[in-house]
């Protein structure tokens, strides 16, 4: 598929300002009208993982969370509970922040 044809269907399913920017070979940014409380945009990857397709924010959610709150922290208790809940609600996986 190619990049004109999966920017138009990730604009058709979540927003009309997606735009995918080439970083190398099956490697996209995905820029979004999306930001974070502080200003930053929503930092998203699209890349190729043998013969699928995955999105991932490459820790970039983990690093806006340690601001505030230690690492370590969000790996137990109650926060490594809600952040388990809010990944299983939406079927992502976190594979080691990555």
């Amino acid at each position: 598929m190619t990049r004109e044809a999966m920017e138009r269907q990730l604009q058709q399913k979540v927003a009309a300002g997606i735009r995918l920017v080439s970083e190398g070979a099956d490697r996209y940014r995905v820029l979004t009208p999306f930001q974070l409380d502080d200003g930053d945009h929503l930092s998203i990857v699209l890349k190729k993982e043998g013969n699928k397709w995955s999105f991932s924010d490459e820790a970039h959610t983990y690093m806006h969370l340690s601001y505030d709150i230690e690492v370590a922290d969000l790996h137990k208790g109650t926060r490594q509970k809600i952040i388990s809940n809010a990944l299983a609600m939406f079927g992502v996986d976190d594979r080691s922040g990555w």
